[in-house]
């Protein structure tokens, strides 16, 4: 009877590790965290090799404007091929610089006519979320399809691109035309930072100005340790009438000062938290993923 009962026990054990059964503390902090969030959260942590975690990470999501970095990989790949110098000079007219949407172009250039270099856009797209500025890089690159083909054919195709800046503007209904699953995004940075995906002029630019971010400094970057290194791109979108915030988002990788990286992705899609604690969701997460790659951040942003 013992040795039946021992057999029995140890084919449970194996059935248990077979189905996952082993315990996941990151898993079960993050869930435990999550539970009563009134919000749709995915989240996607990958290291060079291997997943960390996996939250809601086959979702199709809405982007925002963390689409804008699939977008300037797209660029930077076209100016590869047609050779074109990152100082190139793009004269932009006032159907270029729209008013009415989030443009500190506009505040640069307010006569609304400006010649302006194609570091420049990018700077102003990536790392300020420049409307204007992206829907220029969008033309230059062929459109929100050909940008979609291009990922694509980096293997990574859980990425749906077909609305401009301009477009999800006057087409409110339109601001989850752009999506993917966050694992998708976590992969996308993996691969420009494993690969470059460009000659290193275009590379370590893009690099620079992921690195420059300066929207969302209480989303991602709030949870991180003051030595770390994080290139990011953020999103969100306004209420519906009733209410609800489509996505508030941040993306990015992060670099510790013991050398470990990793890639990140938090996505929070119709949400009825208000923005504060929408970005303190991601901040939090931000903070449970970097303790539990012992890192240290200074405080915990817990909303």
């Amino acid at each position: 009877m013992r040795r039946h009962v021992s057999l029995t026990a140890l084919l449970l054990l194996l059935l248990a590790a077979a189905c996952g059964g082993r315990p996941d503390p990151l898993r079960e902090e993050v869930g435990a965290f999550l539970r009563d969030k009134r919000a749709t959260v995915g989240v996607s942590v990958l290291t060079d090799s291997t997943t960390l975690l996996a939250w809601n990470d086959t979702l199709h999501l809405p982007l925002l404007s963390v689409f804008k970095f699939p977008v300037a990989l797209a660029v930077l790949h076209r100016m590869e091929q047609q050779q074109t110098p990152l100082d190139t000079v793009l004269h932009l007219t006032p159907d270029d610089l729209k008013t009415g949407t989030y443009s500190p172009l506009c505040i640069r250039y307010p006569e609304r006519s400006a010649d302006v270099r194609m570091d420049s856009l990018l700077y102003y797209s990536v790392a300020l979320s420049d409307n204007n500025a992206c829907d220029v890089l969008l033309r230059y690159a062929g459109g929100p399809r050909a940008v979609e083909q291009y990922i694509h054919q980096l293997g990574i195709t859980d990425v749906r691109l077909s609305a401009t800046e301009d477009d999800m503007h006057r087409q409110p209904g339109r601001v989850t035309d752009n999506s993917a699953t966050p694992e998708a995004i976590s992969r996308l940075f993996r691969l420009f930072l494993q690969v470059g995906l460009s000659a290193p002029v275009y590379r370590n630019y893009l690099y620079r100005v992921l690195t420059s971010t300066s929207t969302g400094m209480n989303k991602l970057p709030a949870g991180l340790p003051d030595h770390a290194i994080l290139g990011h791109k953020t999103g969100s979108s306004d209420r519906t009438p009733d209410g609800v915030k489509t996505a508030d988002n941040d993306a990015g990788f992060v670099l510790l000062p013991d050398g470990q990286r990793y890639y990140i992705t938090v996505l929070v899609t119709n949400s009825l938290e208000n923005d504060s604690v929408n970005a303190a969701i991601i901040a939090t997460l931000s903070h449970i993923v970097c303790r539990h790659l012992g890192g240290s951040p200074s405080t915990n942003p817990n909303p």
